[in-house]
């Protein structure tokens, strides 16, 4: 990404860093960003994406993603968390565990998960040792 100068001063870019994974490649491990991630290819492993991660239709991740936004148009398996807002798209197939502030999903999406949408994303998921609704009386 270069620098612009801007009345003869040399000027940031307006928008943070956009890395690209491009179709046909694959890697694992952790990745993290400060700006924004589009996957295009295959990941496997940890992403922590503090702006907008993009999923294309022809990206598969699987591992875990933090992310403050997430569009997921391709395949996604692992835990998933998307501080500000998830998007499935209608190409979009997700598996595992998903938390977010909010959601929209599109007609066609495809998901097989255990999901948490709203403003306490810190709160333990729920296990039979801590969901009162499903907690029964132990023998003494």
């Amino acid at each position: 990404m270069s620098l612009w100068k801007k009345n003869g001063h040399v000027a940031a870019p307006a928008e943070k860093t956009l890395c690209l994974l491009g179709e046909g490649s694959q890697t694992k491990g952790e990745f993290y960003t400060p700006g924004s991630l589009r996957v295009e290819g295959t990941f496997k492993g940890t992403l922590r994406v503090e702006g907008r991660l993009v999923i294309a239709p022809t990206g598969e991740v699987q591992g875990e993603i933090q992310a403050a936004q997430v569009l997921v148009a391709g395949r996604f398996e692992g835990r998933l968390v998307a501080e500000e807002l998830l998007e499935v798209a209608e190409t979009g197939h997700i598996k595992g565990e998903i938390r977010a502030r909010r959601m929209q999903t599109a007609s066609g999406a495809t998901m097989q998960v255990h999901c948490w949408v709203g403003e306490n994303l810190a709160e333990p998921a729920p296990t039979p040792e801590n969901d009162h609704r499903t907690a029964r009386p132990r023998r003494g």
